[in-house]
């Protein structure tokens, strides 16, 4: 493990080339999928695994969109947040959009302990805080909308992403390679070897590697950010008997940056702020791409995640099915030890905020065992128990003269966090086939969960230790938080098949998200934060067209989410006189709406997906949040103690959200041609709970093409790809967190430019033998 990042990525890219002299210019190849692939087959064929069962997409009464390799490829979605431009439902917020939403509803927390509210799960591993962002050899992703902790884990109130790889293939061997190479210095490479080992049993490699520029440029130092990502899986198969399969399957990810903020200023109407900006080179505006900071750190911006798992299945008389899942995972980001400069928060060549670190790591175990019952029964169940326990421990630190003590003097504050959580849970749910056409549905899940958090903030003297100064106006508070809780959870729905291809259900849930502790907190305000419980109801119909090669599915849904976590208006007691903010409990919030989708082949050369959902999301009547930094206390709608209603839709979820996507192809002699389009479009959004046109963003329109030939077999294929041909630029973010540092009159907003701030091009080789 001696090699650096650099010298890795040297070696892999060289693997891949040796790998691409091996095969004729002839063979270069566009990957993938096995028969019947999701883009090939008739919607009738295609088997998701939503209800932890193999079953027809068709027949499944849940809300599930599922992207293939095929449109992974097309659309290059290549990591997590890409999904956005392939399923409706799914958005994203924060600061560089990595943030899923599933219905509106997200995860809007900033505690250690907070989970998501959408699970991601890969090869059935629970992937909880220590998340994964690439996505690489992968067979399919579903995206579930709904309450799905019956099935899938914990938590996961909002919905699930269910990732499922490619398994190995004991019959063939195989070599894909894919490469993307761009503008901005967009590269992005995949090879898979696919290696059988004997008749049961084979291996399956990938590596993958993405570097991209980004588009903030420090005039200070004149470098532009750069992101970049690398690393593999490796998956063994094995089928000693008839009745038995083991699937162990490791993986790597390193993620980064060179250490550039991704912030700029957009809008400045403080003078002393844009005049130190103005004396620096830099102009704010909505289109900025420039930033002057200081403070930037290359070890304070990495990330590694790392994972084993261990899956059997044991066909028991009867056709029961036995299935244990054993995983551990880990990850790491930062570099502990270090408090110099980085994670520049101030933008600024002067060391106003200059530090603002938070190092990292996470392990988590997880075991489950559930018992699956055979198909076409009178009555379907799956049962199991599962098990996870998780330990993080997290260092913040933050430093800098704050526009008040003279260079050389810092101020800091921080502080050490360690975390454990652990969970029990016994879940089952069954489908009873009333007659041949209505079935109904019922479910449960017991869940015990021990929470701890402690969080000791560094002493005076530790902090004088690292060459700054302690001071009662800029410290950390230690706090420290024990919750220990239990939930039912349940689902009851019916379901009626109108005919093979057509079906329609209704369904009733109450989820569940599990606590946490405000390891924030200030004195006085009580750190424990309530578990979120959704409740969701769920009308919807499944139909196929045109001899089944394509399926319609239409959904109506209401999601009211009781002690919704987010952040609070905590009023002033005598422990704590002065009033503010803390992560806690609103009363609840509301998501409610209809979604529409078309996805299949209505002619053999035209493959097509499309969606479109209306989604009205309210925070509760009685809520109340900051008032932003256009506002004075005591004036308008902004109250005495420095509130206000929030915005009429929830932040950062868009009311409607629209996806097309297809692909044209025409025989050119030997060769295939095709053209593949996708269009996105978002409304407008609030950035800010607080109601402020500032920070509030335009409706979105974003439209990505690709055009070229490829073999009939598949055994090669070029391409030339456009993303955001539009050229328009939209932000991640729109926010004015330091109004207090930068001149101390706020309004000083800041931006994040997306990844699709530019008009980009590509081209695209794929390659298999």
């Amino acid at each position: 493990m001696g090699h650096s990042l650099k010298s890795s990525r040297v070696l892999f890219l060289a693997s891949c080339g040796v790998a691409a002299l091996t095969v004729p210019m002839a063979a270069f190849a566009q990957a993938q999928t096995p028969a019947p692939a999701i883009e090939d087959a008739t919607v009738t064929e295609i088997v998701v695994t939503a209800q932890k069962r193999e079953e027809r997409l068709q027949d499944v009464p849940v809300s599930v969109s599922v992207v293939g390799s095929a449109q992974l490829d097309r659309q290059n979605v290549g990591q997590i947040s890409d999904l956005t431009r392939s399923v409706p439902s799914l958005s994203s917020s924060g600061v560089t959009g990595a943030t899923p939403a599933i219905r509106g509803v997200s995860t809007n927390g900033f505690t250690r302990s907070s989970e998501s509210a959408v699970s991601v799960v890969l090869d059935g591993v629970v992937m909880g805080r220590t998340q994964i962002s690439e996505l690489s050899d992968v067979e399919r992703v579903e995206v579930l909308a709904g309450p799905q902790g019956m099935l899938f884990g914990k938590n996961a109130s909002a919905g699930v992403i269910n990732i499922v790889t490619k398994a190995p293939n004991p019959s063939r061997f195989e070599v894909i390679a894919h490469a993307d190479i761009g503008n901005y210095d967009y590269q992005r490479q995949r090879l898979t070897v696919n290696l059988p080992i004997s008749e049961t049993a084979a291996l399956r490699f990938n590596l993958n590697n993405r570097d991209q520029d980004g588009v903030v440029r420090n005039v200070l130092t004149g470098k532009s950010k750069k992101n970049s990502s690398y690393g593999g899986r490796g998956r063994l198969l094995w089928e000693p008997t008839s009745n038995l399969a083991i699937n162990v399957i490791g993986d790597w990810q390193k993620t980064g940056t060179n250490g550039l903020q991704p912030y700029v200023y957009a809008i400045v109407q403080t003078p002393a702020l844009a005049s130190r900006l103005a004396a620096c080179g830099v102009i704010a505006s909505l289109h900025n791409e420039e930033n002057c900071s200081e403070g930037d750190n290359k070890p304070t911006s990495r990330d590694v995640s790392y994972g084993l798992s261990a899956q059997i299945d044991y066909t028991l008389p009867g056709d029961y099915v036995l299935t244990s899942i054993t995983a551990n995972r880990w990850r790491e980001g930062g570099k502990f030890g270090y408090f110099g400069l980085g994670g520049d928060t101030d933008l600024l060549n002067t060391n106003i905020l200059s530090t603002n670190l938070a190092p990292s790591k996470i392990e988590t175990f997880s075991q489950e065992l559930r018992l699956t019952s055979p198909k076409g029964e009178k009555v379907e169940f799956v049962a199991g128990l599962f098990f996870s326990d998780t330990a993080s421990h997290d260092l913040t630190f933050q430093g800098g003269g704050l526009g008040l003590l003279p260079a050389p003097l810092k101020a800091g504050r921080g502080g050490v966090t360690d975390v454990y959580q652990r969970s029990y849970a016994a879940f089952g749910q069954a489908t009873l086939h009333a007659t041949e056409k209505l079935s109904f549905i019922v479910g449960g899940r017991y869940t015990d969960e021990f929470l701890k958090d402690d969080a000791v903030a560094f002493t005076p003297a530790q902090i004088a230790a690292l060459g700054y100064i302690a001071t009662p106006a800029f410290s950390s508070s230690s706090v420290s938080g024990r919750v220990k809780t239990d939930n039912f959870s349940w689902k009851l729905g019916a379901q009626y098949a109108f005919s093979p291809s057509a079906m329609a259900y209704l369904t009733a849930s109450r989820g569940y998200k599990g606590p946490a502790v405000n390891d924030q907190a200030g004195p006085g305000v009580d750190p424990i934060i309530e578990p979120e419980k959704p409740m969701y109801y769920e009308l919807g119909y499944k139909g196929a067209l045109f001899d089944g090669r394509v399926l319609a599915t239409a959904s109506l849904f209401h999601n009211k989410v009781d002690n919704f976590q987010t952040a609070v208006f905590v009023p002033s007691t005598p422990a704590n006189p002065v009033p503010g903010f803390a992560q806690g409990n609103s009363p609840y919030m509301t998501s409610k709406g209809f979604e529409l989708n078309l996805f299949g082949k209505p002619m053999r050369s035209l493959s097509l997906n499309a969606g479109v959902i209306y989604n009205d999301a309210e925070y509760a009547p009685t809520f109340l949040v900051a008032c932003n930094s256009e506002q004075a206390k005591g004036v308008g709608t902004c109250s005495a103690a420095g509130t206000t209603r929030p915005v009429s839709q929830v932040a950062n979820v868009p009311k409607w959200r629209l996806l097309v996507n297809g692909e044209y192809t025409r025989p050119m002699g030997a060769l295939e041609g095709f053209v593949q389009s996708d269009l996105t479009y978002q409304s407008s959004t609030d950035f800010n709970p607080s109601p402020n046109p500032v920070t509030t963003s335009r409706a979105q329109w974003l439209l990505g093409g690709r055009v070229g030939v490829r073999s009939f077999d598949g055994r090669w294929g070029i391409s030339v790809f456009g993303r955001n041909l539009l050229d328009n630029a939209y932000p991640y973010i729109v926010a004015d967190p330091l109004g207090a540092f930068n001149g101390g009159a706020g309004r000083s907003y800041w931006t994040t430019p997306s990844m699709d701030w530019h008009r980009s091009f590509g081209v695209t080789l794929d390659a298999r033998f």
